[in-house]
């Protein structure tokens, strides 16, 4: 939004009297009021005009005379207004400014203008076109009678699954009552596993032992086996003076 935005809108009233501005006035208050905006200060220095300042706006209203170069706004129709009551709203926050409420604001601002002047047409925003009050206040009637129309056809559409909410907090975490059960069970289960799984790699084992070759389990025998084996052997095979001195080197 521009920074010197504003929305304007007027009435075309009959007549130029001197209660017209304070009525004003005291409407475009309780507006703001109701629409969570009480004006903060008023300034009605000038006999013709006031200003008033809220939170998100400035709000000007001025009773002036109708320039010469309005008449082409009005129709055939519409009678000449003798002055015209002005309100213009000017966001204190442009870059922050909804410019659909701020729209909504003037143009309830102006309706409630309509009983307290002698209004005889509406200028909302610039938009080049008077209104009558009538055409005016009916955008505000609710729509009693609607049309009756053929009621079309309803075929299955699946829906689609909604997204709930994240979790949050303390929600992120279950009661331990309620997860003691299943928390056990899975222990169990992965003890279990592992003990399966030790006595599988244990027979694998003791089955590579059983179908290793006879040469590969002699080649592991101790070395006292062996040394049994020699002495044997060195008592058989030789005489009572070689087998003390074998005797001799064994116990060394």
């Amino acid at each position: 939004m521009a920074e010197n935005a504003k929305f304007t809108g007027r009435l075309g009233l009959e007549s130029r009297e001197s209660g017209t501005l304070p009525a004003a006035v005291t409407a475009v208050v309780d507006t703001l009021e109701d629409f969570g905006h009480p004006a903060d200060r008023i300034d009605a220095r000038a006999e013709n005009a006031a200003r008033l300042q809220c939170d998100h706006y400035v709000v000007t209203v001025r009773l002036r005379r109708v320039p010469l170069r309005r008449t082409s706004r009005l129709t055939t129709r519409m009678m000449q207004p003798a002055a015209l009551l002005e309100l213009t709203l000017s966001p204190l926050y442009p870059d922050h400014c909804d410019q659909e409420i701020t729209e909504i604001l003037l143009a309830e601002m102006l309706r409630r203008l309509l009983p307290e002047v002698e209004a005889t047409s509406v200028e909302w925003l610039d938009t080049e076109v008077a209104l009558t009050c009538e055409q005016f206040l009916s955008a505000f009637e609710p729509k009693s009678h609607v049309a009756e129309q053929p009621v079309p056809q309803v075929t299955a559409v699946p829906i689609e699954e909604t997204h709930l909410p994240r979790p949050r907090g303390r929600a992120c975490f279950t009661p331990v009552d309620e997860t003691a059960v299943e928390l056990e069970a899975h222990c169990d289960l992965a003890f279990q596993d592992a003990l399966e799984r030790r006595a599988a790699e244990a027979a694998a084992r003791a089955h590579a032992w059983v179908h290793q070759p006879v040469l590969a389990r002699v080649s592991r025998q101790s070395w006292g086996s062996q040394l049994r084996a020699t002495a044997m052997a060195a008592f058989g095979q030789t005489g009572t003076r070689r087998l003390r001195f074998i005797s001799h080197l064994l116990l060394l």
